[in-house]
């Protein structure tokens, strides 16, 4: 069967990163349906809008049109199942996602064009309902619940999807993985508990790191994001990733989510070692009381110990914050600024306490009356918080000035550096690129050159030392030692169009314009979203 599986964020939204790209769920659902025999297209309408993406996917006709809706893009992914009805009558159009996992019954009732809503996980539900319309049998009811998919492995790795990508830029959509789906933990604030029922499904170490090889194989992906509500939630399993990513021949860095007492200095630095550089932790608040009311079931000491571990392996430290709970004060959120000064993040997000559908919280302001499921139908804004006062806003400002405040005493510095290998050992080649990377901020390039050079002289084979050197060298405008640099990042990840454009870059700075031109090419070859690859290409016209 053709099916196209869409995604699309609010117009509003389009020049939003985060909320521009697709989930990685939606990919996962595509990468089974193709590996169950259909004709599958991926798509991506953010930038388009509902209208032209309707125009788009009419002119594909599938036979279905999955939609993923969230909270945030309901609006609009809404907007585009009923011109997709209009121009493919005859189309089947399931949607699913945690927004409309929760209110299944109130879209069917107010969307006519939607046909089926799936709830919870989708692949084999999706699947089973494909295969049904497929025999021309039409299923008992509208509403498919997905149930748990115990063992995830048995699915196909997201980044095995070979079918067609429409507006995917699979250099930015696939380093994005989740390696974990649940979690114990029922935050009031959070629809995972009702979602994953509070059980969490883990996909191997070894099938992770099959899938970050393949990947950087072939789209030449050299930093991953792990996306897991809780990615560090079972050690064991960390340890083993860290270990076959270690000795994998891969050098990739990324970066993982975490709670703070899912984490200890022996894991922190066993993640450094394979290549980690950067960890979130959901810490919300530095007020205990509030910590309570969010059910959070942690301590601002279980905070700070996580902190001081993190910045003792030389990981660089990023928080979550929110602020706005139902009874918080001014004098709260005095108590997260205290503790944002104590453990030094390098950066932060802070949101307003946000009610979404299925989570404790929405489910208690229903019961008083305050919301009720039919709002999200006649408002179009992104999401509908628990306190609207001015003063929520003030305290977010606050505590965004906080972060900002302590930034230039949380970045490391020599004598972190210092400390950092003592822990995590004077092999450690993340340290070397972060060090590096603090003296080339300081223009102190000589100690920037010896940092990096650290890399390429004992690990020859890693792109980051050669990409890194390559940076330094066009930055002192020896524009040839930057072409070598790039050139060596070619030949060791040939897939990576970075190394391909930088190397354009260099060889145009030398007046090289047709070895700038064949370089540039190959890297849109590789990367057609990229606008500083159309930049230098129409600089060779």
């Amino acid at each position: 069967m053709k099916i196209l599986l869409a995604y699309l964020c609010n117009r509003v939204d389009a020049d939003d990163y985060w909320l521009s790209l697709a989930p990685v769920g939606l990919v996962s659902l595509a990468a089974c349906l193709e590996g169950a025999g259909h004709d599958v297209t991926l798509a991506n309408f953010s930038k388009r809008g509902y209208r032209a993406g309707a125009r788009e996917a009419a002119a594909i006709a599938p036979e279905a049109v999955g939609v993923s809706i969230f909270t945030h893009n309901r609006a609009e992914a809404l907007a585009f199942v009923r011109e997709v009805k209009r121009l493919l009558p005859a189309a089947t159009v399931i949607v699913g996602g945690p927004h409309a996992s929760f209110l299944a019954g109130e879209i069917l009732r107010r969307v006519p064009a939607v046909d089926y809503v799936v709830t919870g996980e989708a692949e084999h539900a999706v699947i089973d309902l494909i295969n049904t319309l497929k025999k021309g049998t039409v299923p008992p009811a509208r509403i498919i619940p997905g149930g748990r998919i115990a063992h995830v492995d048995t699915l196909p790795a997201p980044g095995l999807f070979g079918g067609r990508l429409l507006h995917v830029d699979p250099n930015e959509q696939f380093k994005y993985l989740v390696t974990t789906r649940g979690c114990a933990h029922a935050c009031v604030f959070c629809s995972s508990p009702g979602f994953w029922l509070r059980t969490t499904s883990f996909r191997s170490a070894r099938d992770i790191v099959d899938e970050m090889r393949r990947l950087h194989d072939a789209y030449g992906i050299i930093y991953f994001s792990i996306r897991d509500d809780n990615f560090t939630q079972k050690k064991g399993r960390v340890m083993e990733f860290a270990r076959l990513l270690g000795s994998s021949g891969m050098y990739v860095m990324w970066n993982c989510q975490a709670r703070v007492d899912a984490v200890d200095r022996e894991m922190l630095v066993a993640m450094k070692r394979a290549g980690l550089e950067h960890i979130q932790y959901g810490v919300e608040s530095g007020s205990p009381a509030v910590l309570a009311r969010y059910d959070k079931k942690t301590s601002a000491e279980a905070i700070v110990r996580a902190a001081e571990a993190t910045r003792a392996a030389g990981i660089y430290l990023s928080i979550y914050l929110m602020a706005g709970m139902a009874g918080e004060t001014h004098a709260d959120i005095r108590k997260t600024v205290a503790l944002i000064r104590k453990i030094l993040p390098g950066d932060g997000i802070v949101s307003p306490v946000a009610l979404y559908p299925g989570t404790a919280l929405y489910e208690d302001e229903k019961r008083a009356g305050r919301i009720h499921d039919a709002d999200w139908f006649s408002r179009k804004d992104a999401g509908i918080f628990l306190r609207n006062e001015p003063v929520v806003a003030e305290w977010m400002n606050e505590l965004l000035h906080a972060i900002a405040q302590v930034r230039g005493r949380a970045w490391y510095a020599e004598a972190d550096f210092r400390r950092h290998r003592e822990l995590c050992g004077t092999d450690c080649w993340v340290t070397d690129i972060l060090e590096g990377d603090y003296w080339l901020d300081e223009e102190r390039t000589a100690k920037a050159r010896a940092a990096y050079r650290r890399v390429t002289e004992s690990r020859p084979r890693n792109p980051w030392g050669h990409f890194r050197l390559g940076k330094l060298s066009f930055r002192d405008e020896d524009f040839a030692g930057a072409a070598e640099c790039y050139r060596e990042v070619t030949r060791i990840v040939p897939a990576f169009y970075g190394g391909w454009l930088k190397l354009a870059e260099a060889q145009l700075a030398l007046g090289n314009r047709r070895d700038a031109r064949e370089s540039a090419r190959e890297a849109q070859r590789r990367n057609a979203y990229d606008e500083r690859i159309r930049n230098v290409l129409s600089l060779l016209k």
